[in-house]
């Protein structure tokens, strides 16, 4: 099975997602912050069976297994000095500067029923087309409670080739011409289009709700509700790794000179500061996508035969093809990570619950599009977000709950999304830390 066609997705998904800007680390912000997922409360499987347990509890510290801080570049502001113990320590990830947002002051004069649009890159993966699937939901249902009218409205180009940043820009004045209230994006560069972001909030009243996106540096207008998907799993694993007596390992990256993969590769370094008995054998570029990960973890393994790997790390949707590489090589599988997992990557382990150990962190095209959306309701809601980033760790996934999450029977190389319900990544609670006022959007 052709295993680099049924993970381009991720590798689109990532790179579409990664604005153009100079080579710098804190140029582009995809760090996260890891967990001590080991600790996961047995109290995940009840009598009944499995429960969803949410985002990751997240755990700063200097124990294998946890995660250093690699930001925010600015700690010492008040806006950082003033959140809660577990924002601090959720906020430690991101390496670029925590703004707090205008609209937690500056009110939307419109009132309901509201017009929301969607703009997003041209490719048709299960997250993007989930995304979608689950915005015309949420917005069907607030349609009911008379919080929206008309429809949702969109702009998909056909295909990636021809997403622009130019086309995009042109997108959001059309949609404010056209009445629009709030939009989200998902944009093919937020630095070129920052300035017409900007000018939406701040000339228009218009909030754009950026789709797991950071926003471009020292921007302020739009907010970007941005999930932490890699390195819970990164820092649960390392700390699996240990306590199994180290070793070393493979670290899979993505894309030479993308600055997500240097921001990503460079947490992973943090972390390892954690783990004095785990080393790195080696460093592979993986281009994002399961097919060409085999072929050079399996490069790696026939060039160096009767060498111990300890586990894999790597920057996201490329578990399911490193798996392959040692399983094509017949040696047994080491830990491997399973960031940003698939429905294929769960089910196999699910087969060997009893056996294998390692950690995942995950969200969905349906979770996705709820926390978008209803993001974008609060906001005109009044509810004033506190920060230009609302940062959320993805779902964790460990031995404890893997059976709520996994489905039996899915091929490895699937390129199904985990299951899940919508509200797994950020449940209403969840997001009323990120808000001045609790509490859904009424009328």
């Amino acid at each position: 099975m052709k295993k680099c066609d049924s993970r381009k997705g991720e590798g689109m998904r990532k790179k579409a997602m990664l604005p153009r800007r100079p080579s710098r680390r804190i140029a582009l912000v995809g760090g996260t912050v890891g967990v001590l997922l080991a600790a996961m409360a047995a109290a995940a499987i009840a009598a009944s069976g499995p429960k969803p347990t949410g985002p990751a509890n997240v755990t700063i510290g200097t124990k294998c297994g946890q995660s250093r801080p690699v930001g925010p570049k600015n700690r010492n502001s008040t806006t950082f000095r003033k959140m809660s113990k577990e924002l601090q320590d959720i906020y430690h990830s991101y390496p670029d500067n925590i703004l707090p947002s205008p609209w937690a002051t500056t009110k939307i004069k419109a009132k309901p029923p509201w017009k929301i649009g969607y703009i997003t890159i041209g490719v048709s993966n299960p997250y993007q087309n989930n995304v979608l699937t689950q915005l015309k939901k949420e917005f069907a249902l607030a349609k009911a409670k008379g919080l929206v009218k008309g429809s949702l409205m969109t702009y998909i180009p056909p295909s990636l080739s021809a997403s622009t940043g130019e086309g995009q820009i042109s997108a959001i004045k059309n949609m404010i011409a056209q009445g629009a209230n709030a939009i989200i994006v998902n944009p093919v560069d937020s630095v070129g289009e920052a300035a017409t972001m900007e000018e939406a909030g701040k000339k228009y009243n218009v909030p754009i709700i950026l789709a797991d996106v950071p926003p471009a540096p020292n921007t302020r207008w739009s907010v970007s509700p941005w999930t932490q998907n890699q390195v819970e799993a990164d820092a649960g694993t390392l700390g699996i790794i240990s306590k199994k007596g180290g070793g070393e390992i493979i670290i899979v990256r993505g894309i030479p000179g993308n600055q997500n993969d240097v921001v990503l590769y460079n947490q992973k370094i943090a972390d390892l500061k954690n783990c004095p008995n785990v080393k790195v054998a080696t460093t592979l570029y993986g281009q994002w996508d399961g097919g060409t990960a085999k072929t050079v973890v399996s490069q790696y393994l026939a060039a160096n035969p009767g060498k111990k790997i300890a586990g894999v790390l790597n920057d996201g949707g490329m578990a399911a093809g490193i798996i392959q590489a040692f399983e094509s090589r017949g040696v047994s599988v080491p830990p491997v990570a399973m960031e940003q997992c698939y429905a294929g990557d769960l089910s196999w382990w699910l087969e060997r619950i009893d056996s294998y150990e390692t950690v995942a962190g995950c969200i969905n095209g349906f979770q996705g599009g709820y926390v978008y959306f209803n993001t974008a309701l609060r906001i005109l809601s009044n509810k004033g977000p506190r920060y230009n980033v609302l940062s959320m760790p993805a779902v964790a996934i460990d031995t404890t709950n893997l059976k709520f999450y996994a489905r039996p029977n899915v091929p490895l190389t699937s390129n199904d999304e985990l299951p899940g319900p919508k509200t797994a990544w950020c449940d209403d609670k969840c997001l009323d830390k990120y808000f001045m006022k609790p509490g859904a959007a009424k009328k």
